[in-house]
């Protein structure tokens, strides 16, 4: 985990440094601490990310049987607070994140050839707020941190054809969640750039698309 942090801050001040304004004949907005010139996100600015994430530790998981998980998917849209504060942009906004897995384990016995399967989706519903420091600006790229604050879903079904099996459905569940991130943006086109945040969602690594409008 530590490690992907330090990849996406190493990858974002790559980035700044490479996009920033001319400063004494060097493309290093890292060195100046001027909040002026153009940046890829200020007061005007609204984002639509979507992304897809990595290591979704701690979903239920068997040894033996069949196995399948969907993508762990995410779309969140932020907004600037409409006042700055401080050095730089609060934008808020919100977080949706969706993974469902499914498990199947065929037996046979004396009586027959058998089967059960139980399935688990996991729904994050958030809100989230993250800063962007007018230091790691620049033009096409930034760095930036945040949190989110909301509620995790979890439902359960289960299904089997053997008569014997009496099992009641009881696994559903929400419980409040939170957790911060760090992240790295780059836009490749006027309003459209990649990014990846590592940090607690959904997944605790994601890399997408975000379009700015």
């Amino acid at each position: 985990m530590k490690k992907i942090f330090c990849l996406i801050i190493i990858v974002g001040f790559s980035f700044s440094s490479f996009a920033g304004e001319p400063i004494n004949g060097k493309n290093n907005v890292l060195l100046s601490n001027k909040s002026d010139g153009e940046k890829c996100y200020d007061e005007n600015t609204k984002i639509i990310n979507i992304g897809v994430g990595f290591g979704s530790g701690g979903y239920f998981r068997y040894s033996g049987g069949k196995y399948t998980s969907s993508p762990a998917m995410s779309v969140s849209y932020e907004q600037p607070w409409p006042k700055k504060l401080g050095p730089g942009f609060l934008g808020v906004g919100a977080y949706v994140g969706f993974q469902t897995t499914h498990y199947r384990y065929d037996y046979n016995n004396y009586w027959g050839n058998y089967f059960y399967e139980e399935r688990r989706s996991y729904y994050t519903v958030t809100g989230r707020a993250t800063y962007h420091w007018d230091v790691l600006n620049s033009a096409k790229a930034e760095v930036y941190g945040g949190v989110l604050i909301g509620v995790r879903f979890r439902t359960y079904s289960y299904n089997d054809n053997d008569p014997n099996h009496d099992y009641k459905n009881a696994g559903s569940f929400a419980y409040p969640t939170g957790g911060g991130f760090v992240g790295a943006r780059y836009y490749f086109a006027k309003n459209i750039g990649v990014y990846a945040e590592a940090g607690y969602g959904i997944s605790y690594a994601t890399v997408g698309l975000n379009i700015k409008f």
